[in-house]
């Protein structure tokens, strides 16, 4: 019970996470976004590390924190640039697309497939796929080939990383927590470094975020070490396919934002796919805990 309160947490702090890192997408380089709120949660849990002085665990569980790490900023960059062009609602097929591939590697492992986690699978899909493909990108950067590449492409990193943090954190959820954000930054920075001749052209200086921006980007990097923090510490108590459902549920607290603050309004067969993916994750979690 205590790691499913405890991916719930993760939930709500990688929705609100999502939220405002996709803001920030608007104004300042998506991997600057991911590279700056990533580094950000490190120099929050480096403190915590220094603190416990317990050892680093052993060179694997480190390899998958950083796996993930590299995983996440996939997710990440590509669930920013989606926010940050107004598709406010892709996270839901992102999501619940993650939570099915994290499960069936579960059940790949050795846990049973019963009918409620069957029908979960295939509530996450369908919806997952319905919600994707008619994600609001109609404009002309947009289209529905674009959006649903988008969701593919992030699902594939929120999988990754639900895997691999689960299985670094079953040692000790604090180094993995910490390697996984040095990970995700220097990613994300190095592709910063790599792209700067691109869209954002200019001098370097330019490519940083406006100081204005430091606020948010230090609430996205709060609520994502929290929520990543959460998610590692249910890993040593909690089954993959149980915290994968559980935390896949964070687009309740993304779209409510973006609702609330936005005005965001979904057409009905987004709502009726977001719906349906959401209560297979739910679904899934119900069903393996």
């Amino acid at each position: 019970m205590n790691a499913i309160w405890l991916g719930a947490l993760a939930a709500a702090a990688w929705g609100a996470a999502d939220y405002f890192g996709g803001a920030s997408g608007e104004r300042t380089p998506v991997f600057v976004v991911v590279a700056v709120s990533e580094l950000l949660g490190l120099g929050l849990l480096i403190p915590v590390l220094l603190a416990r002085g317990a050892p680093p665990p052993p060179a694997t569980s480190l390899l998958l924190a950083a796996i993930a790490g590299a995983a996440v900023t996939l997710e990440l960059s590509l669930i920013y640039l989606a926010l940050s062009r107004g598709e406010g609602f892709i996270t839901a097929p992102v999501s619940a697309l993650g939570a099915a591939a994290a499960t069936a590697a579960g059940l790949i492992a050795g846990e049973p497939l019963g009918m409620l986690v069957a029908a979960g699978l295939v509530c996450a899909l369908v919806g997952g796929g319905v919600s994707a493909w008619t994600s609001d990108g109609a404009g002309p950067r947009g289209g529905p080939l674009r959006s649903a590449a988008l969701c593919g492409g992030a699902a594939a990193g929120v999988a990754t990383m639900l895997i691999t943090l689960h299985t670094a954190s079953e040692a000790d959820p604090y180094w993995a927590t910490a390697v996984e954000h040095a990970s995700t930054g220097l990613c994300a920075f190095l592709i910063v470094l790599a792209t700067g001749r691109g869209r954002h052209r200019g001098p370097r200086r330019r490519r940083l975020p406006e100081l204005t921006a430091i606020p948010v980007l230090s609430l996205v990097a709060f609520a994502g070490a929290g929520g990543d923090l959460a998610y590692a510490t249910a890993s040593q108590g909690g089954a993959l396919t149980v915290l994968s459902a559980v935390s896949s549920l964070y687009p309740v607290a993304t779209i409510a934002l973006g609702v609330a603050i936005r005005r965001l309004r979904p057409t009905p067969i987004q709502v009726a796919g977001i719906a349906l993916a959401l209560v297979g994750a739910a679904v899934l979690g119900f069903a393996t805990g």
